[in-house]
């Protein structure tokens, strides 16, 4: 997730570049916040399908484009009654991708897949709206990842941030995991947004653990990973973070009484309900249907 400063600041970067300033996608105009390497001759304005994301200098060039492509992409993963999470390929939808990381860089100071998109798992977000299926965000995910990454670049677009989007993505992402039987966390390093947004994923899935079964219990820091799919050190500093965390005969242990875990939750304002449906969650296999072909 992208380092977030002033819009002033986020324009003028693009400009400065002699980059694109803004994007119309859809419905709305959207201020880019930084540079992102579009072929030379695209500046200032730039237009954009829905669809396929292809990306257009003019107006008039969008509104005569005839997209053929199916849409949604991929395999569905997720769906509920607002939104639904497509698996993509890079590999087998290259150019798709390769739009979709330059559209993403825009908003994205520090990490963006140009090259090796082969290599990534895309996972679309696309709400639910009266004119069917709108692209809002994505997050990235290699498909083999020496260090236990889980998730390698997460956006939602301007216009769609502020009703948990990220949060659901971030879910699905340790859900995912999860099932595979792994344990993660994001890449690093992570922007300030991206910190706080991953912090309070980690505060509610650790909290909502500690307060599954009984008043007071011990548990181990692997215990707790395990159940999450969230990473040692990733619970340690939400542990620290939050009061919690007890040293005992020479290692860390969660020793606490529900009533002081209640109590931090009421003191730190954290949010326990999930985003994700779990029933939402669409078991993968090779008949898993792909995405619904609503139209935009």
């Amino acid at each position: 997730m992208g380092k977030k400063t002033t819009a002033t600041a986020q324009t003028h970067d693009a400009e400065s570049n002699g980059q694109i300033t803004q994007i119309h996608l859809g419905s709305h105009r959207i201020a880019a916040w930084y540079a992102s390497p579009y072929p030379s001759g695209y500046q200032h304005d730039l237009y954009i399908c829905e669809r396929c994301l292809k990306y257009m200098k003019t107006r008039t060039a969008l509104d005569t484009h005839a997209c053929h492509s199916g849409f949604p992409r991929g395999r569905k993963i997720y769906e509920d009654g607002t939104a639904s999470v497509c698996e993509i390929d890079g590999k087998q939808e290259l150019l798709y991708c390769q739009n979709l990381c330059l559209l993403s860089k825009l908003f994205l100071d520090q990490k963006t897949v140009y090259y090796d998109i082969g290599s990534f798992f895309f996972y679309v977000l696309l709400a639910r709206t009266p004119r069917g299926l709108k692209f809002v965000g994505y997050f990235s995910k290699e498909k083999s990842s020496v260090d236990g990454n889980l998730l390698a670049c997460i956006l939602i677009l301007p216009p769609f941030r502020g009703q948990n989007f990220g949060q659901l993505l971030i879910e699905i992402s340790y859900e995912l995991a999860r099932r595979d039987g792994m344990v993660g966390g994001p890449e690093q390093p992570l922007s300030p947004q991206g910190f706080h947004s991953f912090r309070a994923y980690w505060r509610r899935a650790v909290i909502n653990e500690l307060l599954r079964d009984g008043s007071t219990k011990i548990v181990s820091l692997a215990r707790l990973a395990g159940r999450t799919g969230i990473r040692i050190e990733d619970i340690l500093f939400t542990l620290d973070d939050l009061g919690l965390l007890e040293f005992w005969r020479g290692r860390h242990i969660v020793c606490i009484a529900n009533e002081t875990v209640r109590r931090v939750v009421s003191e730190r304002w954290i949010r326990l309900a999930p985003r994700m449906d779990v029933e939402g969650m669409v078991v993968r296999s090779p008949s898993t249907s792909d995405c619904d072909s609503d139209t935009l």
